[in-house]
């Protein structure tokens, strides 16, 4: 063992951390080298208490949802991969207010499909488009998760995270600086706990109607059954350029840059095991053997070519772990 791995296992018998895992099997991307430590917490309450015991030690740590958007390192993670798994943390707060919308509070490992369902299921409306995001609810808000332009923070009414002088404060959604691909908490160093979405209740029969449509859209449009992180690439803010060169978006905030790629004539463009999909160019899907080192290559090379030929550098819209 390790000392940390030790200091660990002394201090957490009860929540059984496994060493030296390999992280590819929990990821989309099934990439990922191993994790000194992995420890699978099922509350809050482990959440906290483990994340506070990080700190104190001083110990590296890093927060694992679904792993759907993320790239893990082929060299694996040093420290404590603390995988958040509280599913069971779902309640209606409260009566509706005067607008007639109701809390319903989710914990931040939720599986974003399973939570829009359970919402749906319980007669209340708003989050349809989402039912199709992969991983975690605490990831869809760490990102902001989006389906089309919709922004699931435009549901939310609240966040419950512990911030870096280890207090638990709920944060209102106004603070937590939404906008297309992102929240505060990529620089805040909080760690969300649960969140809170304002429902108003609706049509049951029309809310799987909305989800069908977009579950078909979804199934037409993207590689849904191929290893990868969605989106690898976050669509561009358009420019005069774009907008003389695609007339069809100059009306448009953002250029698709799914769009933008396989105009550049890179779809199955492909690094080792990596490729850029052929169904939807802003995927980059792993054929069954690649790595990040062969993500990053491609990657590279598709902004290059993107950059060379309309002038846009694409942001990647995956995290990198390593």
């Amino acid at each position: 063992m390790t000392k940390t791995q030790q200091l660990v296992n002394e201090a957490f018998p009860e929540l059984k951390p496994k060493f030296d895992v390999s992280l590819s099997s929990f990821t989309y991307f099934k990439i990922g080298g191993r994790a000194e430590i992995l420890i699978e917490v099922k509350n809050s309450q482990e959440l906290v208490k483990l994340v506070k015991f990080c700190r104190e030690k001083n110990l590296s740590y890093h927060i694992l949802g679904g792993a759907s958007n993320v790239l893990i390192s082929d060299e694996g993670l040093q420290g404590i991969v603390i995988r958040v798994m509280n599913e069971k943390e779902y309640d209606v707060v409260g009566q509706p207010d005067i607008n007639g919308k109701q809390l319903v509070r989710v914990g931040a490992g939720y599986k974003t499909a399973l939570f829009v369902r359970k919402t749906v299921d319980d007669g209340f409306v708003g989050l349809e488009y989402f039912l199709g995001v992969p991983g975690t609810i605490g990831g869809a808000i760490y990102n902001n998760a989006h389906y089309l332009e919709h922004l699931i923070g435009e549901h939310v009414h609240a966040v419950e995270v512990l911030n870096t002088q280890n207090e638990i404060v709920w944060l209102p959604a106004r603070e937590c600086r939404f906008a297309y691909d992102f929240s505060r908490f990529h620089n805040s160093g909080e760690v969300i706990l649960r969140v809170e979405f304002a429902l108003a209740r609706g049509d049951k029969e029309n809310s799987l109607e909305l989800i069908k449509t977009a579950t078909i859209l979804r199934a037409k449009t993207q590689p849904l059954g191929e290893p990868s992180s969605g989106c690898y690439f976050r669509n561009t803010p358009n420019t005069p350029k774009l907008q003389i060169l695609f007339p069809q978006f100059a009306d448009r905030r953002e250029v698709p840059a799914g769009f933008l790629i396989d105009q550049a004539g890179l779809k199955k463009k492909s690094v080792g095991g990596i490729q850029v999909s052929e169904k939807h160019a802003a995927f980059l899907v792993n054929t069954g053997s690649g790595t990040s080192t062969e993500v990053q290559e491609l990657a590279n090379i598709v902004k290059e070519r993107v950059k060379s030929k309309y002038g846009v550098e694409l942001q990647e819209e995956v995290f990198w772990m390593k």
